[in-house]
């Protein structure tokens, strides 16, 4: 009998990429997480149009330690999903490539908070 790779694209030669998956995971959720308990602490309103977040959760990420943050980032899970329609950002990587939806982004992010200041 033949033995089948657990992971699609493993087998004999062929490292099994979910470690270096994980790993990528958990820095993402830890750049997430780091970055939005800066925002928190240095612009609570800022931290909540750009990050989505609730005031209670604000309240916790401010005040969270950095070996919270690395526990919770090596939760195996996303700890964030994107707040715009995939539809969306679809489209714009059929019409602009890679370089130009940052920008856009960008762009959506600044006006978004240019709108939340008094």
């Amino acid at each position: 009998m033949t033995d089948i790779p657990s992971t699609p694209g493993a087998g004999p030669g062929r490292p099994d990429p979910a470690p270096h998956l994980d790993c990528e995971v958990d820095t993402l959720n830890l750049m997430w997480l780091l970055g939005a308990r800066e925002l928190a602490r240095s612009d609570a309103e800022k931290a909540v149009l750009v990050y989505g977040l609730d005031p209670e959760v604000l309240d916790i990420l401010r005040h969270a330690s950095l070996a919270m943050l690395r526990e919770l980032a090596a939760s195996g899970v996303l700890l964030f999903r994107p707040r715009f329609r995939v539809c969306w950002l679809q489209e714009r990587l059929r019409t602009t490539g890679p370089s130009a939806l940052g920008l856009g982004l960008q762009v959506i992010l600044l006006a978004a908070e240019e709108v939340a200041q008094p």
